[in-house]
């Protein structure tokens, strides 16, 4: 069966005990980490207890084979369920994951965390059609995703922050979810301690740089044909840690919605309505209005499709990541520069 991410929780909350074989795979990496991790914790008290979790990686099983079924036909000398855990798999551990799918596994659990396989891939549709199988495919946040998170993780440490506080996260939180994670922890640390409320100026002193706000300015220097500004924006986020296709789809992101407040205005909106109706928010729609300044929904298309084609490159060409990245975007600098 398939099961999205965003019911995994509550799915957690009364799991049927005769579902046995979960498989996480999908782009964002950080997410098939924490359900993974979410689903051993409700079954197991830690992940150090070597009776009841096992944890695999899927290129060990070229040496050993037979390992993955010897443990999850393995009966738990504690009580209680066992958890094996299956990292890194991908299409060519289907050979060792098909007898776990044809046998009940009355005393294990089977995690696998997959990256980023195709949904008509042979290990997702063999999991899937497994009676007791389930798939669930962790797609990058989005903004309503990145909201719950937000809530879920301050709301358990008492924190109500203002409106500005949350759409400032919203925006500067990036697409990952363990990330966003770590940076939200990093927030309620800070704020530990303290019965003032939170303000912006707090959120801003922990929030890393690779951030939509840093984005922003990378976009403002492309947009704009600043070379020099967007030459040193780019070593800044590539120093950082910045991953060019994270970093590339941030910036689609942000080329979405610059897009469609593109579009609103040609089609006769006035530009602050079209930016704000683009679900831009308050504190970078001024900036957005010059970044669309003078140009028409199709230009912007234009600017989107360099992004798309460049992260298609990082995938497919074996050439270094970062130069892909940069190139497209000093492409887009230099169409802008023309105009």
């Amino acid at each position: 069966m398939e099961l999205t991410s965003s019911r995994f929780p509550a799915f957690l909350k009364s799991r049927d005990p005769k579902l046995r074989i979960f498989l996480f795979y999908g782009p964002d990496e950080g997410l098939v980490r924490e359900l993974s991790r979410s689903l051993c914790l409700s079954v197991v008290d830690s992940l150090d207890d070597p009776f009841r979790f096992i944890d695999i990686q899927a290129s060990d099983l070229a040496s050993d084979p037979a390992r993955l079924m010897d443990e999850v036909t393995a009966i738990s000398m504690m009580g209680g369920e066992r958890v094996v855990r299956l990292r890194g798999a991908n299409n060519n551990s289907k050979g060792y994951l098909e007898p776990a799918t044809e046998q009940d596994l009355p005393d294990s659990l089977l995690l696998i965390e997959a990256g980023d396989i195709r949904k008509d891939s042979a290990l997702v549709k063999m999991v899937n059609k497994a009676p007791h199988g389930v798939v669930t495919h962790c797609a990058h946040d989005k903004a309503q995703d990145i909201l719950g998170l937000i809530k879920e993780v301050l709301g358990a440490a008492n924190i109500d922050p203002p409106r500005e506080v949350i759409d400032y996260l919203r925006e500067n939180l990036g697409s990952d979810r363990a990330i966003s994670r770590q940076e939200l922890d990093k927030l309620v640390l800070y704020m530990r301690g303290r019965t003032d409320p939170m303000t912006l100026a707090d959120v801003r002193a922990n929030i890393g740089d690779s951030s939509a706000q840093n984005i922003f300015d990378i976009m403002d220097a492309a947009l704009l044909g600043n070379l020099d500004g967007l030459e040193r924006q780019l070593n800044k986020a590539f120093s950082a840690g910045e991953s060019p296709i994270g970093f590339l789809r941030i910036i689609q992101g942000q080329l979405k919605q610059l897009h469609k407040a593109a579009a609103l205005r040609d089609a006769g909106a006035r530009a602050e309505d079209a930016i704000r109706k683009a679900g831009i928010v308050y504190f970078n729609q001024k900036k957005a209005a010059v970044q669309i300044s003078g140009k028409s929904s199709r230009h912007m298309a234009i600017c989107l499709d360099i992004t798309l084609d460049a992260e298609i490159k990082c995938k497919t060409t074996g050439y270094p990541e970062e130069a892909i990245c940069r190139r497209a975007l000093m492409r887009i600098a230099m169409a802008n520069r023309k105009r």
